[in-house]
């Protein structure tokens, strides 16, 4: 009667070597077996120490800029100095320190635009262990795509919403009507546009990037396409100041194509890494 042991030990190796087409892409990558070991607090550490070293260079470059400040804020009050009556061309401001904080978002806002690379190149130093060693040679696409983004999303903002926005408010309604428009309303609607439109624009880096971790796949995210698109209006009519269908339909459009362009980088980097 022959004996079962062969059978056994090949199930017992079968179990300690599991087959690389159907183990995580953690497990088999060495780096991150030794990502998997590392407690936790050192995770937390290093999570905390990229934090900080972030903190610090965005500090500096908003010291610096802030000294540039007055020239950017004369760049972003023409979309709407432009659309207000000749007359009327001027903000005002009520409060004392009113000036001095939208020097200060501003410089915040110039900061994370110039200071972009560096955030991406910590993220991705945090991510990096995880990856492959043909994956970490990515880091100087990822850190341009993502930088090309960031600013794409302010330039989006800054020459496509903010016109069609602002026009749209200010010419709504009685010609009669004089707007008393603050600095503080003008600057705080402005710089929460930038900024949002700015960081919606990152969302293929993201999708990139999670595909690289090997959590994301393309599939998943053709299967819930439909869900994005009603997630995409919903963000569209959160971000667009105006509530005219023309302007929200204007951010909707390269918020969907944004969606499809992480389909196809998603596919790219599936297919790039191995199983």
């Amino acid at each position: 009667m022959p004996s079962d042991q062969p059978d056994s030990m090949d199930a017992l190796k079968a179990a300690q070597n599991p087959d690389t087409e159907t183990a995580p892409k953690a497990l088999n990558n060495p780096n991150s077996e030794e990502e998997l070991r590392m407690p936790l607090w050192q995770h937390l550490d290093e999570l905390r120490s990229a934090i900080i070293r972030v903190l610090l260079v965005l500090g500096v470059l908003v010291a610096v800029l802030f000294n540039y400040s007055e020239h950017v804020i004369v760049l972003l009050e023409k979309p709407l100095l432009d659309v207000l009556p000749e007359g009327n061309r001027q903000l005002y401001f009520t409060g004392i320190a009113d000036k001095f904080m939208i020097y200060i978002k501003v410089s915040i806002i110039a900061a994370l635009a110039v200071g972009s690379p560096y955030i991406l190149f910590e993220v991705w130093r945090f991510v990096a262990p995880a990856l492959y060693k043909h994956e970490r040679r990515l880091v100087l696409p990822f850190m341009l795509f993502g930088t090309l983004s960031f600013v794409g999303g302010i330039v989006f903002a800054y020459y496509i919403v903010m016109p069609y926005s602002y026009d749209f408010l200010i010419n709504f309604g009685s010609s009669t009507d004089q707007a008393i428009i603050t600095l503080t309303e003008y600057f705080g609607m402005t710089t929460k546009l930038l900024l949002a439109l700015g960081l919606v624009f990152e969302l293929p880096a993201c999708m990139i990037l999670l595909a690289l971790l090997g959590v994301l796949e393309a599939g998943v995210l053709e299967k819930y396409r439909r869900y994005a698109v009603l997630g995409i209006s919903i963000l569209a009519a959160v971000i667009t100041p105006s509530p005219d269908a023309l302007t929200m339909l204007i951010v909707m459009v390269p918020l969907y194509l944004l969606y499809e362009i992480s389909i196809i980088g998603v596919r790219l980097v599936s297919k790039t890494s191995p199983e």
